[in-house]
């Protein structure tokens, strides 16, 4: 799934790729800043209820969100 955030005031937003959790509930990432879509991501692991909190950050902070909470959550397997 990927998820395009952007900062409510115009800074630096991000393109988050992720990946299905795997057995222990990490989950792959790749994400890149608008800064430098063209370069190359930043890649790694992180838990379930660190993407979402992240992804709950970003929400409740008004940034623009390509898809909603609840499809992210539904994505990872949150309830």
């Amino acid at each position: 799934m990927t998820v395009h955030a952007g900062h409510p005031e115009g800074h630096e937003g991000y393109v988050l790729l992720l990946y299905r959790p795997d057995a222990e509930g990490r989950v792959r990432w790749r994400e890149w800043s608008s800064d430098d879509y063209v370069g190359p991501p930043r890649e790694g692991s992180s838990s379930v209820e660190e993407i979402v909190e992240r992804v709950s950050q970003w929400n409740r902070e008004g940034w623009s969100l390509s898809e909603s909470l609840h499809l992210v959550t539904g994505f990872l397997g949150v309830r």
